[in-house]
């Protein structure tokens, strides 16, 4: 952060007021917000929901980790949409592009959220009902996959792509060259190549989890440690299948047994209405040794799964046949210049505002 600040120092709170001053984010915080939402936000949202989904929860806990997933997902989601922009331009950054294509930018933010919502449940679900050492190899082969579109793409640094994709997993989840709006420029480490390589890896990856957990291997795949417990069907029907049947009957008889009542209340002078609200005889769901907030929590992350790898695959599948750009690193260069054009105005606009402000002058540390 202090190597792009104008401040030339780590100071979050000076930079914070930067960028109030200038009225769009400095580059300074741009880098933090970089570093959290391309390690820190995928970094949690793999771990958390997964060791969540083996754990009795309470209430608060679920509700924290479902928090934890979703906010996971939207820093992953802006992340990718602000690298849309930086792997393309010299200079620009994502709200340039919101400036001039809004409804897109907020599509491709949807689509991103979901497809990283789809990423964080899957792999819990397929972890929990596995292990983790049969899921990761699947971003292994996203980041092997980049590496070969690089090579494709007569890139010299293809090498040096695999690890950094691995390392930065929201890379090799999401492609490296499956770029929406532009493709790569030529400074970005093996950014060149054809996208419908990393495209496929996805595809591959989604099917190959599916099929691996409805495996039955009730000794695991070694006997050593935490490999040789249950995996597959009979695991993936306990955790997660048994208690979306159980959230299911519990949500159909609160629906159906809900009720309220009105009894009147009179004393000598006055005349009240007292309500009451009640379900009968209906009770929170719970499965076998999972707790209520467990088995709500395990639906939960089955439905975000069931729901959004579907759902990503098949936009996925639309953008190789439809988007030039996404499949084969087309150019296109008037939005390029659309938006080199109007992140000069920004610029230039927090020229003024800093200017306004008196921060044009470079801030330094008082002397000793």
């Amino acid at each position: 952060m202090s190597r792009d600040s104008s401040l030339k120092r780590f100071d979050p709170l000076g930079e914070a007021r930067l960028c109030l001053n200038r009225g769009v984010p400095t580059p300074g915080w741009q880098t933090m917000l970089l570093v959290e939402r391309v390690a820190e936000a995928p970094a949690t949202g793999l771990i958390g929901p997964y060791g969540a989904a083996l754990l009795q929860l309470t209430p608060l806990q679920a509700a924290s980790c479902l928090y934890g997933l979703v906010s996971s997902a939207k820093a992953m989601a802006e992340g990718r949409l602000s690298m849309e922009v930086t792997t393309c331009l010299d200079s620009g950054e994502a709200y340039a592009l919101k400036a001039v294509r809004p409804v897109k930018a907020t599509a491709l933010f949807a689509w991103y959220l979901g497809a990283f919502g789809a990423e964080l449940a899957a792999f819990a679900v397929a972890s929990a009902t596995l292990h983790p050492t049969m899921i990761v190899p699947g971003y292994m082969l996203g980041a092997v996959a980049n590496g070969a579109a690089a090579w494709c793409g007569g890139s010299q640094q293809f090498l040096a792509t695999v690890p950094n994709s691995f390392l930065f997993v929201g890379i090799a989840m999401a492609g490296h060259q499956t770029k929406c709006f532009c493709k790569n420029r030529v400074a970005v480490v093996g950014g060149e190549g054809p996208g419908f390589i990393p495209a496929v890896s996805i595809l591959l990856r989604f099917i190959t989890w599916t099929a691996l957990c409805f495996l039955d291997l009730p000794n695991g795949l070694l006997p050593f440690g935490s490999l040789g417990r249950p995996m597959g069907l009979p695991v993936l029907r306990e955790k997660f299948l048994e208690p979306v049947t159980a959230s299911q009957e519990a949500l159909a008889c609160f629906t159906s047994q809900f009720w309220i009542s009105f009894k009147p209340e009179a004393n000598g002078t006055s005349m009240s209405l007292t309500e009451e609200v009640g379900f009968g005889e209906c009770s929170w769901p719970a499965t076998g040794e999972l707790s209520s907030a467990s088995t709500i929590f395990n639906t939960c992350l089955l439905l975000f799964a069931v729901v959004l790898v579907p759902f990503h695959m098949c936009i996925v599948v639309g953008m190789l046949l439809l988007n030039p750009t996404y499949a084969c690193a087309a150019d296109n260069l008037p939005l390029k210049e659309e938006v080199e054009a109007k992140q000069r105005e920004i610029n230039d606009f927090a020229t003024q505002n800093e200017q306004a402000a008196g921060q044009h002058v470079l801030l330094s540390p008082p002397p000793d």
